[in-house]
């Protein structure tokens, strides 16, 4: 299903096994996750480096177990009660989840997910703007690497205040 939503989408789809694909949309910063879980929904979202330092590509379920999770909250950005939000000590990942079937069964039309994934991906380039911004004030910055690497150093640096 998720392959049939590249025609509708500006930009690249790639899958990247196990049920889940990479969406890097045209002339966007950001690169969104989509995920089809079993309860005929299609999980999409996008997790940032809170120091600005780019964008993660752990699954959701990896930042759930490797992130000590502060807060599971709507979006304040665009106040839509759809859009959500994770934050992390090191990370923060926008999420919405998009119905792939209707109340009466009948399946959504791949271009419409599509739509709503570029929907979703124009909502969050201000919030990219915005730790882009953070960054470039920052003069240091943990490296940028995976999830866990980067939760382990954030560790690290914090052990002294534990």
């Amino acid at each position: 299903m998720i392959e049939e939503m590249q025609a509708g989408l500006t930009g690249d789809l790639r899958a990247m096994g196990n049920g889940k694909y990479l969406y890097y949309p045209e002339a966007s910063p950001v690169i969104l996750q989509l995920e089809l879980i079993q309860s005929n929904k299609l999980l999409v979202y996008c997790s940032f480096a809170l120091d600005g330092s780019g964008l993660f590509l752990s699954s959701f379920i990896t930042l759930l177990l490797t992130e000590d999770v502060g807060a599971i909250s709507p979006s304040i950005v665009s106040g839509c009660s759809q859009l959500g939000c994770v934050t992390g000590s090191v990370s923060q990942t926008y999420f919405r989840f998009l119905p792939t079937k209707y109340a009466s069964g009948k399946k959504v039309k791949a271009d419409k997910l599509a739509r709503s994934c570029m929907a979703f991906a124009e909502e969050l380039k201000p919030i990219s703007a915005q730790l882009a911004h953070v960054a470039s004030q920052s003069e240091e910055r943990l490296p940028s690497c995976n999830l866990a690497d980067f939760r382990i150093a954030h560790l690290m640096e914090n052990l002294d205040e534990a």
